[in-house]
Formats: C-alpha cells, structure tokens, sequence
C-alpha cells in the first residue's frame, strides 16, 4: 500500500515536471515568460507540499506489516506454539517415567534434582492448557471438564515432588502414570468430532 501511494506521488511529480519541460515556449514573451515560471514554482511547490503531505499522511494512517518469526521458519504462533509444547512435555514425561522405572539405581542425585525441576514444566504447561482450553473448547461442559483437568495436572506435578524428594520411584511412577492419564483426558476433550462417525 505504502508503495503504491509513493509511486503515484511520484508519477504526479514527474509528469508536471514533463509537462513544464516540453511546453513551446519561443512564443512567449519574457515578461509573461517570468510570470510563467513564477507561477509554475508556486505550483510546484504547492504541489510538492500537498504530495508530501499525501505521503507522510498514507505511512503514517496504514498500518505496518507485522514481522513475525513464523516466516522464518524457527517460531510457531502462539497457539500452535502452546500446543507443541503440551505435546513435548508429555512425551518428556513418559520417557522420564520409564527411566525412573526401568533405571531408578542408576539415577544419582543430580538426575532427581533436574526431574524436580521437570516437575515445574509439567506445572507450567497446564498455563499452556488453560489457553488451549480457552481458544479451543467451546462446549462449556467440556471446558468445565477441561479446566478441572488442567487444575489437577497442576495438583499432581506439586504432588509429584514428594515421591522426587524422597528418591522413590515408584511413588513417582504413580504420579507420571497419573498425569499421563490427565492429558489424554485433556486431549480427547480437544476432539471435536462426534462418537457416531
């Protein structure tokens, strides 16, 4: 938008400019000829004015494009962005479960203290859930059921820290079986497709 309006000031610039330049001009006598470019140095410059005026007016009533990292190719939108994330942290959770499981002796202390820190982004992606919920779900019984989801997600990670704390894999085993089963719930009330088909 901004370069077509500059270059129709322009092309109205150009063209006056052209027209002042080819007009026949021996038939003209000098005083007139005085008064000729008189006015047409008014003109040009009212004319300038009006076309800068026009310019400055158009850049600063459109509205710039917006610049975002999607076009780029590194960044998703935001709910898009949220979404992947709720999906990552699931499967972070089941591969970090299985470790737990399967390897609990070899887990030294550092490794239970970066699952507690694991834990807060369990935490943290229920945020990401509740605006899932709200952009996504609008049967209000299913948000309802969405949200009492999403506070218990958030309810089980705290809980989850217990059985970290103490070194326990099974307790937390417990826990990460019982999230797993909150974002599958959560996830179904995503589907919006009726049971029949």
């Amino acid at each position: 938008m901004k370069c077509v309006s500059s270059l129709i000031a322009i092309t109205t610039l150009v063209q006056y400019s052209t027209t002042l330049a080819f007009a026949p001009s021996s038939n003209v006598i000098v005083r007139k000829r005085t008064t000729a470019c008189a006015v047409s140095r008014r003109d040009f410059f009212s004319t300038a004015i009006n076309t800068s005026a026009a310019v400055a007016s158009g850049l600063v009533l459109n509205p710039l494009p917006s610049v975002a990292d999607v076009s780029d190719g590194n960044a998703l939108p935001q709910g898009a962005a949220q979404f992947s994330r709720v999906i990552k942290v699931r499967a972070q959770l089941k591969s970090v479960a299985k470790r737990v499981a399967e390897q609990s002796s070899e887990i030294d202390k550092n490794e239970w203290n970066k699952i507690d820190d694991f834990l807060r982004t369990v935490y943290s992606a229920g945020e990401d859930m509740k605006v899932i919920a709200k952009s996504s779900i609008f049967d209000p019984a299913k948000k309802a059921k969405a949200d009492e989801d999403i506070k218990l997600l958030q309810k089980v990670a705290q809980a989850a820290q217990g059985p970290v704390s103490k070194k326990d894999p099974v307790g937390f085993g417990t826990v990460a079986n019982k999230a797993d089963a909150l974002f599958e719930d959560f996830f179904d009330l995503l589907r919006d497709v009726p049971d029949e088909l």
